[in-house]
């Protein structure tokens, strides 16, 4: 093969691996993740979702109330989502609702139902409901 062959190779193979070109050729999957205020009687829910690139601010949720958002899951497979949550004289909580080696076959649309003892969204049909972190 000639020098040249071999540059246009090297260089050919450089730009697929690169992130920017890996991103056009690679489908990506949109996710949702909706919370939803789930306390027994009407205690309001503050949240505070962020991942390392997006901080999505505060919000306070009343009763069934939900806050919602969407994004593309990265191609190398390290996209993480965490809330914090509090509610009357609670103690700050604090969940991990979208990590992407856990989630990105089984949610799609990632539903919490945030309860005072934990989060909970359903998986085959049924309720499960997760520890605080």
């Amino acid at each position: 093969m000639s020098v040249f062959s071999r540059s246009v190779l090297l260089l050919l193979v450089l730009t697929l691996a690169s992130p920017s070109c890996s991103l056009l050729f690679l489908p990506t999957q949109h996710t949702d993740v909706i919370i939803i205020n789930t306390l027994v009687g009407n205690e309001d829910l503050k949240i505070h979702c962020k991942s390392k690139d997006n901080d999505l601010g505060e919000h306070v949720l009343q009763k069934d109330q939900t806050f919602h958002w969407g994004f593309g899951i990265s191609v190398f497979g390290n996209t993480l989502f965490f809330c914090s949550f509090q509610w009357g004289n609670s103690p700050l909580q604090h969940y991990d609702v979208y990590v992407e080696n856990r989630d990105w076959l089984t949610c799609e649309t990632c539903r919490w139902y945030i309860k005072e003892d934990g989060p909970c969204r359903y998986e085959h049909d049924h309720l499960q409901c997760y520890n605080w972190n």
